[in-house]
């Protein structure tokens, strides 16, 4: 078997070769430790090219766990993984790539005490509301930024640095606190865009910790994937710029069409094994659940204090989301809502027939009990 350290000279030899690059460069990257946010669609691609850099250590972050839905981009993973979580996934092939690489993998929600001890953080959550605590964790410890995000046809990528000689930042791109827009359950997304942004991501990483390339320090770069068009766009800090206030309410989780599924039982969604777990609570207006609802749905004052975890469900998610804030017990938003789950060909029923199917089996229930 070859020895880690003649794999690490084989994985960085090309590196090496790099006009500019040499020794300097490799010794930068063997001294640097990196930290990912999200190990989805943008961060798989990140942690696949940098396991190879030549890092000394590679921290990933990700509360979720693998999705038939996430496979097409998210090329870390295959149908072996599906319900495993998804930093201890890519921390094994990470370790694959190489051996003398320190990886460590958090299977948590990002929590800003994790940036402190790394030279760079990639954000590749592709949440405003991860990426604002991001930004306000690597400004307090003068950490540099990676950001990226997709949706659709379109992506972004930049580097954000509050403690640089021309300090800038997110919320230079994006002053006002708003909620996150669009969902790739709702919206989709092309899977070889996540590759495209993901991998100059992580050439940014490489370019600020060995100087292999400019980084988009003060650059926004923009790609059309309908055309395959990049653009670039300056960014810099004007005289009255602010940091926002932080958002105290933390984001809700999420359940993606096929796990909701899975919980509730594929075959018979109401009386599945996640039947006496969750509970449906659908904050649509009564036009929009005439349209069809999933089965076993109720509405927010139908809704008891049982103990239950609830799954919040609307149209695309955002009221669901604003739902879900004002609940005290557990909760979860269905990412997508109602159109992701339609989306993903899962079956809805009419509001009526599922009412009446409810009232027989409470007076089945009913007649159990005489």
């Amino acid at each position: 078997m070859t020895p880690p350290v003649d794999v690490r000279r084989a994985l960085t030899s090309r590196t090496a070769a790099l006009q500019g690059a040499g020794d300097r460069a490799l010794a930068a990257l063997a001294d640097a430790s990196v930290l990912v946010v999200g190990a989805g669609g943008l961060g798989a691609p990140v942690l696949q090219y940098l396991a190879g850099a030549g890092l000394r250590r590679l921290a990933v972050v990700d509360h979720d766990v693998v999705d038939p839905s996430n496979l097409a981009r998210q090329v870390l993973f295959g149908l072996a993984d599906v319900g495993r979580p998804k930093a201890e996934v890519a921390a094994e092939r990470l370790r694959a790539v190489d051996p003398s690489l320190e990886v460590v993998a958090l299977t948590t929600t990002f929590a800003p005490e994790q940036v402190a001890g790394y030279d760079v953080v990639v954000d590749a959550a592709d949440s405003v509301v991860v990426t604002r605590s991001v930004s306000d964790a690597c400004a307090a410890h003068g950490i540099p930024f990676v950001w990226g995000t997709v949706l659709g046809y379109d992506g972004q990528v930049s580097v954000f640095h509050d403690a640089g000689a021309d300090p800038v930042d997110f919320h230079d791109l994006h002053p006002d606190v708003l909620p996150d827009e669009g969902s790739c359950a709702l919206d989709g997304v092309l899977p070889a865009l996540c590759g495209a942004v993901g991998s100059v991501m992580a050439a940014q990483v490489t370019a600020l910790v060995a100087g292999l390339g400019e980084p988009l320090l003060g650059r926004v770069l923009t790609v059309d994937a309908r055309r395959w068009r990049w653009t670039e766009s300056p960014l810099r800090r004007g005289p009255g710029s602010r940091r926002p206030t932080p958002v105290v309410d933390a984001e809700p989780e999420t359940i993606a069409p096929s796990a909701l599924a899975d919980a509730l039982g594929a075959d018979a969604p109401r009386t599945g094994a996640g039947a006496a777990t969750l509970v449906l609570v659908d904050v649509r207006t009564p036009e929009e659940r005439a349209t069809g609802i999933i089965s076993g749905s109720i509405t927010p004052e139908l809704l008891r204090p049982d103990g239950r975890t609830v799954v919040a469900v609307c149209a695309s998610g955002r009221r669901a989301t604003a739902y879900a804030r004002t609940l005290d017990r557990p909760v979860v938003v269905l990412d997508g809502g109602i159109a992701g789950w339609r989306a993903e060909g899962r079956p809805t029923v009419h509001a009526d027939a599922d009412a009446d199917a409810d009232a027989d089996a409470d007076a089945d229930a009913a007649t159990l009990t005489e």
